[in-house]
């Protein structure tokens, strides 16, 4: 089942449960992935959701640094609903797995940290976390 027919299964049910709070998320996201063809660069539906996952987490943030903690909370129910939608990435010890097969068959010193990350992220994509990537990549490339 494609994202945008899981997703308008996921709104039927949640207007019939009466589920507000996740109804309004869904069809957030609904109307997220529906305009994408309308977007100057092309993006797959699940693209949309992660920027969508992305806005959110950094609403989250802005809301915790001025201390208001009843929005922060509202957003983080928000943020569970929008990573349900989302692929699993692979957990920090998997990355670092992923890492370390990815460096030993390229070749990058301490200064193209930048550059390692870039073709890492392209290889991998939205299978890895790049938070947790990117200190792993400056780690393993400091060490050699």
């Amino acid at each position: 089942m494609d994202l945008l027919a899981k997703l308008t299964e996921d709104m039927k049910a949640a207007m019939k449960s009466g589920q507000k709070d996740r109804l309004s998320v869904i069809r957030m996201l609904l109307a997220d992935v529906k305009i994408i063809d309308l977007s100057p660069k092309p993006i797959t539906p699940e693209q949309a959701v992660e920027a969508y996952a992305k806005k959110l987490r950094k609403s989250k943030d802005e809301y915790e640094k001025i201390g208001r903690t009843e929005e922060a909370a509202k957003i983080a129910t928000e943020i569970t609903v929008v990573e349900e939608y989302l692929p699993k990435r692979a957990d920090a010890a998997q990355t670092e797995q992923l890492v370390d097969t990815f460096l030993a068959a390229n070749s990058f010193t301490e200064k193209q940290v930048g550059q390692a990350m870039g073709a890492f992220m392209k290889q991998h994509g939205t299978a890895v976390d790049p938070e947790i990537v990117n200190p792993i990549i400056r780690q393993k490339l400091a060490g050699k």
